[in-house]
């Protein structure tokens, strides 16, 4: 038997990304094994929901994942629990662990998007410059083994880090389990709490208001759209996170003059989104640098038409389920918005190779290969 720890600090009320793929993976590694124990660190003010099991112990860290504690600090307590094996779901981990490490790469956003510096005091902005490279660095330097979520960011890896193609193994994320196991949409009688009016015609995006999520394009090719016969009535729902750049859209929509047209909403909840998905006309997703996607997977799910940007990890993640766009290309993206729009036969297939197309990820496939790592990684020892 082994101890494993995993930094599961990215764990928020209001999970994204990174906490969607610790939360799943970790419930598809306590139903798969029951031999190892596992050690999970969390944020001290998590409150949401936590997989059980009788090999599993969860512990509360006073300081944020991304810290000078995790540096330092995080090895002491490491080192403390006698820990055989230490799984990291961000490339900032402790630096005198004193066993193997294992970490987690979603994407190189940090190093890739100076622009996500931005919008902080100076100071922080030249931490932020500092800090990411060289924790990256170390990281990925002093590691065993590397987890890529995609075939892209280990590419990545390896042409801007320099990161032997050895040291990585690729392992998919997935569709969340709990959405796989509900409905499509939510049934008549069961209207989530924070319902919102919606218009009777909208297209969706999905994610935090972040520079990489390139709502910039997504707004023109929306104003190009509504230039077009039938763009009459036709919104834009705007559903994720706010983030401290929410003015930089907000400053675009009014330039070109759609503000009334684009509805805002906040981080919703699962049974909104799901009702989002159920009621909007396309999911239009053209992230640059996106390490994965899952909003994507999550449309397909509600056989919604996906159009998403030809940059990074999408066309490997969406395969045959979406129509692919330039992202820097507003005009192609209007385009592609009506042709989907108006094109029933399109969007039927559209539905049908998204559906066919969730199969290829699955979460117990995931918990199984990244047990296999921490198998390989400890037998190495």
């Amino acid at each position: 038997m082994a101890r494993v720890g995993i930094d599961a600090r990215y764990l928020e009320t209001e999970n994204t990304g990174i906490g969607r793929y610790t939360l799943n993976l970790l419930t598809g590694l306590l139903a798969l094994d029951r031999e190892n124990a596992y050690w999970v660190f969390l944020r001290r003010e998590y409150a949401g929901p936590l997989p059980c099991g009788r090999n599993v112990t969860y512990l509360r860290l006073p300081y944020p994942p991304i810290s000078l504690s995790t540096l330092v600090s995080l090895s002491w307590q490491i080192r403390r629990l006698k820990l055989d094996l230490w799984h990291a779901h961000f490339p900032v981990t402790p630096l005198f662990a004193g066993v193997p490490v294992l970490v987690t790469v979603h994407d190189l956003q940090p190093l890739r998007v100076q622009s996500l510096a931005g919008s902080r005091p100076w100071p922080l902005r030249i931490a932020y410059r500092v800090f990411y490279p060289l924790a990256y660095w170390a990281s990925l330097t002093f590691c065993r083994r590397i987890v890529a979520v995609s075939a892209s960011a280990c590419r990545e890896l390896q042409e801007v880090l320099s990161v032997p193609r050895e040291k990585i193994q690729v392992i998919h994320e997935a569709l969340d389990d709990g959405l796989r196991g509900r409905a499509a949409a939510p049934a008549d009688g069961e209207v989530p709490a924070d319902r919102p009016e919606l218009p009777e015609r909208f297209l969706l995006c999905v994610g935090p208001t972040l520079p990489h999520k390139n709502l910039g394009i997504l707004l023109e090719g929306f104003a190009a759209v509504l230039a077009q016969p039938g763009g009459d009535g036709l919104f834009l729902v705007l559903a994720g996170r706010r983030s401290r750049f929410e003015g930089l859209w907000q400053r675009r929509a009014a330039e070109l003059g759609i503000t009334d047209r684009v509805l805002r909403m906040g981080y919703v909840s699962p049974g909104t989104l799901a009702r989002l998905y159920a009621r909007a006309l396309a999911l239009v997703h053209v992230a640059r640098y996106e390490g994965f996607g899952f909003p994507p997977l999550e449309a397909m799910w509600h056989s919604l038409p996906v159009i998403a940007a030809f940059h990074a990890s999408l066309p490997e993640v969406v395969g045959s389920g979406a129509v692919l766009v330039d992202p820097d290309d507003a005009q192609g993206l209007a385009r592609a918005i009506l042709r989907v729009l108006h094109n029933q036969t399109l969007r039927r297939r559209l539905a049908r190779c998204g559906r066919l197309n969730l199969e290829r990820f699955q979460w117990t496939e995931a918990a199984r290969k990244t047990l296999g790592l921490y198998e390989q990684t400890l037998a190495s020892r």
